[in-house]
């Protein structure tokens, strides 16, 4: 028998409007390879369908909290995101009818589907046949291939599953639950990101997502760095979180929010503060009542005003630009996960798959003969023009000012793309065959991704 493992991750399905991140062309290509996957089992050929995490996204859901700490809260939102993008349910559905095997893995945007209640509707909603939810921190082994969605090597982003197993024993008792108010991460987008998404809707397409766009957000609107004493004290807390030589987190849990205190070891926040004129603690206040990026600029006495404001924009776009260089670049991935991956190759692992960072990638491990693979991500992605990397100042000026019209209009079509990628692996009566990673362009259309640095602008939507 002949078996082959697909595996994509970051669906990020859901979301208030204008808070969608997976778009509805997206939910439509994303159904569309359901049923293209599921069209290739046969009785010679069975298909094992991996949804690696981030699968629905609880912090684009109102009302917005790092994590939903309510069981029936937590079923009411699930509910709400199925109804909305209810085309990918059912080709999920579909799938699991046809006899092929689902394999659901839990994320760091979708926690509250181990919860009891969620968990419940999320397994009636695909429907009986050959479906498992795999939720505590494990990872899932198939043969010589190990997968996870990755975000506890990301110390934003690692979530304490102790915390969510009190939970859960509270919950399945009617007691009530430890407070428990999510990482660093999701604390970042509820508290800094969702209260500007409104005004600037591309702020959470931005990837990878840590402290590295803290800059953009102080010129975009200085008003959310009245949480700076919050976020100084999550990027402490995430600095101070320990891993081993592997990359393997140690703490059990999330280690407690660090003791505030400046300076602040993050360059992505030290550097968000000079932009937003907060270099003293003592102007925090005043940020609550600075002007937005927009207002600023349409207020600007004359030039030279603008142009303090466009260049402290180019120098914030750099730094993310600089901190993301290696971002898109299919070969290169942080040592972050090519750590925890490298151990896994030597625990005898051949395929090693994470998802998590919403970037696709392809790299041969060098101590081993295993190859590392990352899904990236079926939600929409942004670009920002490329001349913002390149030493041409006036070049780099007059894309800017084409790219804030086109932001501020609400033109987001030729910034905002998605890039659909996923990986297989074909195995022969339990032999390893063959991996690699794939895009897929629709109507079972599919493509290698190619090496080297993967170009956005192929990827358009046409509106």
């Amino acid at each position: 028998m002949k078996n082959s493992l697909f595996v994509i991750s970051d669906l990020h399905l859901g979301g208030e409007l204008g808070f969608q991140i997976c778009s509805l062309d997206g939910q439509s290509r994303l159904a569309d390879f359901i049923r293209y996957v599921a069209a290739q089992k046969n009785t010679d050929q069975d298909i094992h369908l991996v949804l690696n995490g981030d699968i629905v996204d609880y912090l684009a859901e109102k009302e917005f909290s790092s994590f939903t700490n309510d069981d029936d809260a937590a079923r009411e939102k699930l509910a709400k995101i199925i109804n909305n993008t209810k085309l990918v349910w059912d080709s999920l559905r579909d799938f699991v009818s046809t006899g092929a095997r689902l394999t659901v893995m839990l994320g760091n945007h979708d926690v509250e589907l181990s919860l009891p209640s969620a968990r419940q509707l999320l397994m009636e909603t695909i429907g009986a046949g050959r479906v498992e939810f795999i939720y505590d921190n494990q990872a899932l082994v198939v043969g010589s291939v190990l997968i996870e969605h990755g975000n506890r090597y990301d110390k934003w982003n690692v979530v304490s599953h102790d915390a969510l197993r009190a939970i859960r024993s509270a919950m399945s008792r009617g007691e009530s639950p430890i407070k428990y108010i999510g990482p660093p991460g999701s604390q970042l987008v509820k508290d800094v990101m969702n209260p500007i998404k409104d005004k600037y809707p591309f702020v959470d397409l931005l990837k990878p997502e840590n402290s590295g766009m803290l800059p953009i957000l102080a010129v975009l609107e200085p008003s959310a760095m009245k949480s700076v004493p919050k976020l100084a004290a999550l990027a402490a807390q995430a600095t101070e979180a320990r891993f081993d030589e592997n990359g393997i987190p140690l703490d059990h849990q999330n280690i407690a929010a660090a003791a505030l205190r400046f300076p602040v070891k993050d360059e992505g926040l030290t550097l968000a503060l000079t932009l937003a004129g907060m270099g003293d603690l003592q102007n925090i206040a005043a940020t609550g009542e600075a002007k937005g990026l927009w207002e600023r600029l349409k207020s600007a006495a004359n030039e030279t005003a603008r142009n303090i404001q466009l260049n402290m924009l180019l120098r914030a776009l750099r730094h993310f630009a600089e901190t993301a260089r290696q971002a898109f670049n299919v070969d290169h991935e942080d040592q972050d996960y090519l750590l925890p991956a490298n151990a896994a190759a030597a625990n005898g692992h051949k395929v090693i798959i994470y998802g998590h960072t919403h970037l696709a990638k392809r790299v041969h491990l060098e101590k081993s003969d295993a190859i590392y693979l990352n899904t990236g991500t079926w939600a929409d992605l942004m670009k920002v023009p490329d001349a913002i990397l390149g030493n041409d100042d006036a070049l780099a000026r007059n894309q800017l000012e084409a790219f804030l019209d086109d932001l501020e209009h609400g033109r987001l079509e030729a910034w905002r793309c998605q890039v659909a990628t996923f990986a297989r692996v074909d195995f022969d009566n339990e032999t390893l065959v063959g991996q690699d990673l794939y895009l897929y362009e629709g109507e079972g259309v599919v493509k290698p991704v190619p090496d080297g640095q993967l170009s956005l602008k192929n990827y358009t939507r046409t509106p």
